[in-house]
């Protein structure tokens, strides 16, 4: 009798979308709270925005399209496939 359990891989993969989108949210959010803070508290925000977006191209490189800024050329543009909507990031942290 064959086993019916889905491979970890197979589970993983399934999973793959929704990590991606959850880890984009948190990267735009905490991009919106920085924008309304100042000092010390807006810079631990961009933390959080960069450390969601550097998970995001390590963890799941198949799921970004990442393209360098023609305007601010030191950062690039991480966005999820087929979607418009990217956020800075800067070049050197990738």
């Amino acid at each position: 009798m064959k086993n019916k359990k889905p491979a970890f891989v197979n589970i993983v993969q399934s999973l793959e979308g929704s990590h991606s989108e959850k880890l984009m949210r948190k990267a735009r959010c905490a991009n919106r709270i920085a924008k309304m803070l100042r000092g010390h508290r807006r810079r631990l925000a961009y933390d959080v925005k960069a450390n969601a977006l550097r998970a995001l191209v390590r963890k799941l490189p198949g799921r970004v399209d990442i393209r360098m800024d023609i305007v601010l050329t030191d950062f690039v543009v991480v966005e999820l496939k087929n979607t418009k909507r990217g956020l800075h990031f800067p070049a050197v942290l990738i």
